[in-house]
């Protein structure tokens, strides 16, 4: 997924990306310079050859855009566009940008390319290491009080989506790999005294969402909720059995 973001930094969650992409990530500040002001450009997907190369099978990739708008939006709207030079791009150049917000609350821009399906991970170092990754990176979705749970559908959102994009995110995921990660308040947010204190300091700070319930911005504020038991975070089962669990 193509992310457009002023500043960066870190999650601290879930599976480990390894010592070897740690080190990298404290010594390539000029590499993510680089993907900064690559994530101005265009929205082209990604080459065949670029997937391979990080551990994505793209013949696996489900939505993956194609040219085309289709009237359910699944693939996203995209046009062929031969005005790409960038090597590791193809000629496909997605229409359809969403607004969200970084791990600090700052707005960002992205584009999702495609779903990923277990299968969609290549059966070797590059495929486990994007695995690594796509675990390790989450994109928290905030599903309708009365929707399904797991469902990132538009139609079932209260609000923007919120990315996790501490730990050098331009550094150490170069396909923009997520987890989908489902933030669902609790009953006890709005059953106990403290719950309740909890969420009117968030909304005067953060506005209100569609269900009338406060806007999260941040990822410590998701992180921060949990804690207290006010929020629950659930993923879709990472075998693929509930749907898609990753996005691009």
């Amino acid at each position: 997924m193509e992310v457009q973001i002023d500043r960066v930094r870190a999650p601290a969650k879930r599976a480990t990306i390894g010592r070897a992409l740690l080190l990298a990530i404290g010594l390539a500040a000029s590499a993510a310079i680089a993907l900064a002001q690559a994530g101005s450009q265009p929205p082209f997907d990604f080459s065949d050859a670029h997937y391979l190369a990080n551990g994505i099978n793209p013949a696996n990739i489900i939505h993956r855009i194609d040219g085309t708008c289709p009237a359910n939006d699944m693939p996203a709207c995209s046009v062929v566009d031969n005005s790409n030079t960038d090597p590791n791009r193809r000629n496909i150049r997605e229409l359809s940008t969403t607004g969200g917000f970084n791990h600090e609350g700052i707005p960002l821009y992205y584009s999702i390319f495609g779903m990923v399906m277990p299968n969609t991970f290549t059966n070797d170092a590059a495929g486990q290491q994007a695995m690594a990754i796509a675990n390790f990176f989450s994109a928290y979705i905030f599903p309708k009080a009365g929707g399904d749970p797991l469902s990132p559908a538009l139609s079932n959102r209260r609000q923007d989506n919120v990315f996790d994009t501490r730990n050098g995110y331009f550094v150490a995921n170069p396909l923009g790999l997520w987890t989908a990660v489902f933030v669902s308040y609790t009953p006890a947010a709005f059953n106990t005294a403290a719950g309740r204190a909890t969420l009117a300091a968030l909304a005067a700070k953060n506005g209100t969402d569609l269900d009338g319930t406060p806007i999260i911005k941040k990822a410590i504020e998701v992180d921060d909720l949990g804690k207290k038991g006010l929020a629950v975070q659930q993923t879709r089962a990472l075998d693929g059995s509930q749907g898609f669990p990753w996005i691009v």
